[in-house]
C-alpha cells in the first residue's frame, strides 16, 4: 500500500488539531450556558442547566410576533443607549423565587399568574451576574462584541410595551431551555440589538467642516442636577452617621435644577416614572434674543432679517411676513364740561320788565281756569300718541 506524501500527513494532523480546538473554543452559546449555571450556583446554590441554545439574527417584527406575555419580560440597558430584553417563562420565575425563599424548587407546577415587579427584583441579581460572566468569557476570545455591557433595566408589562421600548430594527436572539434542579423546566429568550454600521461617504471639501463639527459637539459640558439645598449647622453635619436620612420635601422632585459649575441654573427637570420606567422631564427655558435699542412694530418687522444676517454661513429663505395692520387714528380729545352757572349769572344782564316799552298798555287777560285739577275733578285724558317708528332701530344683544 502506497504511503501518503508528507504534505498529506501534515494536512491530516492540522485538521485534527483544528477540530479539537474548535470543540474547546468559546462561543456565545457556550458562554451563555456556563454563565447561567455558575451564577445560579454562586448566588443560591441552585443547579441550573441551559440546553438547546440557538442563536439567530431576526428582524424586530418577526421576533416580537414570536413572543408571549406569559412570564417575566425584562428590559436590558446596554452601552450608548442600546436596549435589549430577556423573557423567562413563569414556571421558571416561580422556581427561582422558591429557591431563594424556601431553599429548594418544588416539583409541583405553580398556578399561572402575572409577574410582578417584586419577581423582577428577585431575579435581577441572576440576570446581572450571568451577563457579567457572559461578557468576561467572550472578552477573552474577542468574539461577539455586540453582547457587551448589558444589565437589568426594568420590568415591562407586555410585549406591546416592549416593542415601544426597543430601538433597533434587527436583533441577535438566543432561544434556549432551562432546567432547575431537574424539577422545573421552561423556555427563555435573550435579545440583543444588532449594531448599526454607519458608512461615511463625505466629500473631501466637507471633511474638515465635519471634523470640526464633531469636535465641537463632543466637547464636554458638565451639568449638576441639584435636587434640593438645605442649610445645616456644622455641628449637625459632623454628627451625621451612615444610614441617617435627610428630610427632602416631595416638591423637590418637580423642581430639580440643572446647574453649571458656576451654579448658573440652565434648566429645571421633573423626576417621575412612565410605564414603570424612571423618567426625567426637562423644562428648557425660552431663549430670547438679546435686547436692542430699537423697539416697537418696526423692530418686530426687522427682527427676522436681523437674526438671519447675524448667522454666518447660513442661507435662510426669505420670510413672507404679513402686511402690518393700519394704525388706528388717535382718539379725539374729550370735550370739556361747561362750568356750572347760576340763574343769576344767566339772567343778570337781562333788562327789568318795567323797563320794557309798551307793556303797560296790554289789555286785561281775564280769568283763566286753574292749571291743575281740583280734588274732586278728574284730569282730562290725553289723546293716544299712536305707534312710534321702532322698526329702524337695531336690536340690543
Amino acid at each position: 500500500m502506497e504511503q501518503g506524501s508528507p504534505n498529506s500527513v501534515l494536512r491530516r494532523k492540522a485538521s485534527a488539531a483544528r477540530e479539537q480546538w474548535q470543540a474547546r473554543a468559546m462561543t456565545p452559546a457556550k458562554a451563555l450556558r456556563l454563565s447561567l449555571a455558575r451564577a445560579a450556583d454562586d448566588l443560591w446554590d441552585l443547579a441550573l442547566a441551559a440546553t438547546g441554545i440557538a442563536l439567530a439574527e431576526e428582524t424586530a417584527e418577526a421576533m416580537l410576533e414570536s413572543l408571549s406575555d406569559d412570564g417575566l419580560i425584562c428590559l436590558l440597558d446596554g452601552p450608548e443607549g442600546a436596549v435589549g430584553a430577556m423573557l423567562i417563562d413563569f414556571p421558571l420565575v416561580a422556581g427561582l423565587i422558591e429557591a431563594q425563599t424556601m431553599g429548594r424548587v418544588s416539583p409541583q407546577v405553580p398556578e399561572s399568574r402575572r409577574s410582578t415587579r417584586t419577581d423582577a427584583a428577585m431575579i435581577a441579581p441572576l440576570i446581572d451576574d450571568s451577563l457579567g460572566r457572559f461578557d468576561a468569557m467572550l472578552d477573552e476570545v474577542g468574539v461577539a462584541a455586540w453582547s457587551r455591557g448589558y444589565r437589568f433595566g426594568s420590568m415591562m408589562e407586555s410585549v406591546r410595551m416592549l416593542s415601544l421600548a426597543l430601538k433597533a430594527t434587527d436583533f441577535h436572539v438566543f432561544r434556549f431551555s432551562i432546567d432547575l434542579a431537574a424539577k422545573r423546566e421552561g423556555e427563555a429568550v435573550l435579545i440583543m440589538p444588532v449594531p448599526e454600521v454607519v458608512v461615511a461617504d463625505v466629500p473631501d471639501a466637507q471633511a474638515g467642516a465635519n471634523r470640526l463639527e464633531a469636535q465641537v459637539l463632543s466637547a464636554p459640558a458638565e451639568l449638576d442636577a441639584v435636587l434640593f439645598r438645605m442649610t445645616v449647622p456644622l455641628s449637625a453635619v459632623s454628627q451625621l452617621k451612615p444610614g441617617e436620612c435627610l428630610p427632602i420635601p416631595r416638591d423637590a422632585l418637580a423642581d430639580t435644577a440643572l446647574e453649571s459649575r458656576t451654579h448658573h441654573r440652565v434648566a429645571t427637570s421633573r423626576l417621575g416614572q412612565i410605564n414603570g420606567m424612571r423618567a426625567v422631564r426637562l423644562n428648557l427655558p425660552n431663549v430670547m434674543p438679546a435686547s436692542s435699542p430699537a423697539s416697537g412694530p418696526a423692530a418686530a418687522e426687522e427682527a427676522p432679517a436681523q437674526l438671519a444676517s447675524d448667522l454666518p454661513g447660513i442661507d435662510l429663505p426669505g420670510l413672507d411676513l404679513p402686511e402690518p395692520e393700519p394704525e388706528m387714528p388717535p382718539m379725539p380729545a374729550p370735550i370739556p364740561e361747561p362750568a356750572e352757572e347760576t340763574t343769576d349769572d344767566l339772567l343778570g344782564d337781562l333788562p327789568s320788565l318795567d323797563d320794557l316799552p309798551g307793556l303797560g298798555d296790554l289789555p286785561d287777560l281775564g280769568d283763566f281756569p286753574a292749571m291743575g285739577a281740583s280734588d274732586n275733578e278728574e284730569a282730562p285724558e290725553l289723546p293716544e300718541l299712536g305707534a312710534f317708528p321702532m322698526a329702524s332701530l337695531p336690536e340690543i344683544d
